[in-house]
């Protein structure tokens, strides 16, 4: 039993990892692009970036709760549905977690990341 939970925090913290750099990615890519596009206004790199972050966020936990709703049973044990296919049982293999829960805890590092940005704007610009 210590072993599977184990597991599923090492998958948990390798999907939140992720996330993560692939919400600061993002929030770098938004805040230089607002930054050099609007005047050299740190301010508006930053209020582009937040909104983009919590924005992405809240859209990947939707599609993310979504996922898991229509995916049908994609553990690799289980019998396929006619609705599924073979990408399913490939990333359950390589992640260790259905696509849908994935997508679900990566959306949790965007909104977490999102809500530091934005708690950084009303400190600094508000």
């Amino acid at each position: 039993m210590a072993d599977k939970v184990r597991d599923m925090v090492r998958r948990t913290g390798r999907v939140l990892r992720f996330g993560a750099l692939a919400a600061l990615a993002l929030a770098a890519v938004a805040f230089v692009f607002a930054f050099f596009s609007h005047g050299l206004s740190w301010q508006t790199g930053l209020d582009w970036a937040r909104k983009l972050l919590l924005l992405v966020g809240a859209l990947a936990l939707v599609t993310g709760g979504c996922g898991l709703l229509v995916s049908g049973r994609d553990r690799p044990d289980a019998g396929t549905t006619p609705h599924e296919d073979d990408t399913f049982r490939m990333f359950w293999h390589e992640v260790g977690m259905p696509w849908g829960a994935a997508v679900s805890v990566a959306a949790v590092s965007f909104l977490a990341l999102g809500t530091v940005v934005d708690l950084l704007y009303f400190f600094f610009v508000a």
